[in-house]
């Protein structure tokens, strides 16, 4: 990747990268079978500011880019694509309450969420509603000063551990989205923890059973939470997911790379068996093609261009396609080595089928960029024919 950053870029990536290896290269297999990651590491991640990163240092984050927040995510998704996780719904919890809460809410939110005190997490999906936020069922009440909320909320990400969740519903027939405390009465939290990946992500499954929150809680304005709000959010969740990806590729490749060059078979090394080299080629450069598209992306929204979150979907949506196939293909190299748990490429097999569902799933994906994409290609097909016409 270096190749293709500035120095200061490639400076605060090895920094991530070591602080990936120190604190969790070594512990990312037990967590996976402890179903969680620790304490420990939550720890170190708020000594370092880590989980504040994206936000201003007048915030109490670090200020970095929307590059350095993905240098970050891949250091530590290229180890436990789960850790990664909770710097995504973290941050789409703290960007949103930037740009949509109230000053109240910032005053009394953001320095807990920013220092790490607290952990917040999004609660968007329920069990008859994923991509669709149209099926969102959760109710929201008005019962004098205070909001109703009943509901039930599936595959939370971080949803066990976190402190504060931005819960999306309905009041009345507008969408809507509200602040509620772990400990409000009503709330039950139950771990989900037996899912095919993101074994460690503490997902949750979260039942509202009337819960009271006080209006001031409501999050921006009534009726803007499903094309505003939720948008806003995603899009930094899909920067996530899509550096994430890149993480998990390169994970592939090297430990691919490091095996196929010293394992022998019919006394040559695997490498030089023609098959082997097709496979490899096709993963290393899925995982070349996954980065520039992503680095591309986020330059975009760095330099705040309109059409960056498109470029962000489709980044998102080759990378989470080339890790699902591509993952499949480390497990195919390492052979029956390959399907241990213990393995060095097991998890991220696992894992890989999750991304291409989160955030927006492949075929919301292709629902929004198809359109897109013809519109983009048949307007510069008229502007061709413009321009020799007039000459």
């Amino acid at each position: 990747m270096q190749a293709q950053l500035t120095p200061e870029e490639i400076e605060s990536y090895e920094e991530y990268k070591k602080f990936a290896r120190e604190y969790v290269s070594k512990k990312a297999l037990n967590w996976e079978h402890q179903r969680g990651f620790d304490n420990e590491i939550i720890d170190a991640c708020r000594r370092k500011g880590f989980l504040a990163g994206t936000l201003s240092k007048e915030n109490g984050g670090l200020g970095w880019t929307a590059c350095q927040f993905g240098f970050f995510t891949e250091a530590i998704a290229r180890h436990s694509p789960s850790l990664s996780s909770l710097f995504n719904v973290h941050t789409m919890v703290l960007q949103s309450l930037l740009r949509w809460g109230s000053d109240q809410q910032k005053s009394e939110l953001l320095p807990e969420l920013a220092s790490g005190r607290k952990l917040g997490a999004i609660c968007f999906t329920e069990p008859n509603a994923g991509s669709d936020l149209e099926g969102i069922k959760t109710t929201f009440v008005e019962v004098g000063d205070m909001i109703e909320v009943s509901g039930s909320k599936k595959w939370i990400t971080c949803g066990a551990i976190a402190d504060v969740f931005i819960v999306f519903g309905r009041l009345g027939d507008k969408p809507v989205a509200i602040l509620i405390d772990k400990d409000t009465p009503g709330i039950k939290i139950n771990p989900a923890p037996e899912m095919l990946g993101f074994r460690a992500a503490h997902l949750a499954n979260i039942q509202l059973n009337g819960c009271m929150v006080h209006k001031d809680n409501l999050f921006g304005h009534p009726g803007t939470a499903f094309r505003f709000m939720a948008p806003y959010a995603l899009d930094w969740g899909r920067l996530s997911v899509t550096w994430a990806c890149v993480g998990m590729l390169r994970a592939c490749v090297e430990e691919t790379a490091e095996f196929v060059l010293r394992r022998e078979s019919f006394g040559h090394a695997l490498i030089e068996h023609g098959s082997v080299r097709s496979l490899f080629t096709e993963l290393a450069i899925q995982y070349d093609a996954a980065l520039l598209l992503t680095l591309q992306a986020t330059r975009l929204k760095d330099a705040q261009v309109a059409h960056a979150s498109n470029d962000i979907l489709t980044a998102k949506y080759f990378s989470s396609r080339a890790i699902a196939g591509q993952a499949a293909t480390a497990v195919q190299l390492f052979g029956a080595r390959g399907c241990e748990e213990t393995g060095p490429v097991a998890r991220f097999y696992r894992d890989a089928k999750i991304m291409e569902i989160i955030e927006g799933s492949t075929q919301i994906s292709e629902i929004l960029l198809a359109k897109r994409y013809a519109i983009r290609h048949n307007n510069t097909k008229k502007r061709e024919i413009e321009t020799m016409g007039q000459n």
